[in-house]
């Protein structure tokens, strides 16, 4: 490919994907996977506050210095954006469905602030989800939405990009709401967390791998082995990914069927004194 000025960049890269980046090992694939693509990519990263920010945005810093010195990189990586939702109000009738749609599954309070982000800027953006990890979001969207299956062609001939979204037709009010704002890449949401490891090897990109996070409640900036993402990485057979202390605390507060009966109260004590 001929080399490009930087001012003439976005004129000749007429593809731009929006898309919400956490440092996890799911988002962070899809991120690599089209940095080998001729696109402009935008990444988004939501601030609440949470304990894990600090892992997150390291991984994320260190996975675009890796991306960046690759030669095969045919992307341009856009400066990260981060967004602090406090920032954007409520908006009532994402609250509402939200709401409703929590009667059904349990869905993590992010995809309220996704969809209350992605409505206020009036723009689509893709989630990395994958086959297990979007389990509960994959079963609503099993009750009340259909799934439909899209490709971007490429400025050029330089090939396509794949990903699905709800087909609005055929999916309810309450989840177009929420989930109507995203599309979700193809394959990563179709493969497990082991088919995606295999995947960044096949990129090239087995590199970044340890690079990326997952823990919500890292302990000494190390995952906790408690809570759900870490439990998630276990059950996943990647259990590679967690430290000895912490395998050791899995096994005996989420294995184990009698401790995991006080788990709830356990976990406030560990992380009150970690």
């Amino acid at each position: 490919m001929a080399e490009v000025e930087k001012q003439d960049f976005e004129e000749y890269y007429m593809d731009r994907i929006n898309i919400f980046w956490t440092g996890g090992f799911d988002s962070t694939y899809r991120i690599c996977q089209l940095s080998l693509m001729p696109v402009l990519i935008q990444a988004y990263y939501i601030s609440a506050n949470r304990i894990s920010e600090p892992q997150e945005r390291k991984a994320m810093v260190e996975t675009v210095d890796y991306i960046n010195a690759n030669e095969a990189k045919k992307c341009e990586l856009l400066s990260l954006i981060v967004i602090h939702i406090d920032e954007y109000p409520q908006d009532q009738q994402i609250l509402d469905a939200f709401n409703r749609l929590r009667k059904e599954e349990v869905v993590g309070i992010q995809f309220e602030w996704f969809a209350r982000f992605a409505k206020h800027e009036g723009i689509k953006l893709e989630l990395g989800m994958e086959r297990n990890v979007g389990g509960v979001s994959k079963a609503l969207f099993a009750k009340f939405g259909t799934i439909i299956e899209r490709s971007l062609a490429l400025e050029g001939g330089a090939g396509t990009i794949d990903y699905c979204e709800l087909d609005a037709s055929q999916s309810s009010g309450d989840l177009i709401t929420i989930y109507g704002h995203f599309r979700f890449g193809l394959p990563l949401f179709k493969m497990s967390k082991l088919e995606t490891l295999e995947a960044y090897k096949t990129l090239g990109y087995e590199e970044v791998v340890p690079m990326t996070w997952f823990c919500a409640q890292p302990v000494n900036g190390k995952p906790c082995g408690l809570c759900h993402p870490c439990a998630s990485v276990m059950k996943a057979d990647m259990a590679f990914r967690l430290p000895r202390r912490a395998k050791i605390m899995y096994k005996l507060f989420k294995k184990n069927r009698v401790l995991n009966y006080f788990f709830v109260k356990l976990r406030l004590i560990y992380y009150r004194f970690r």
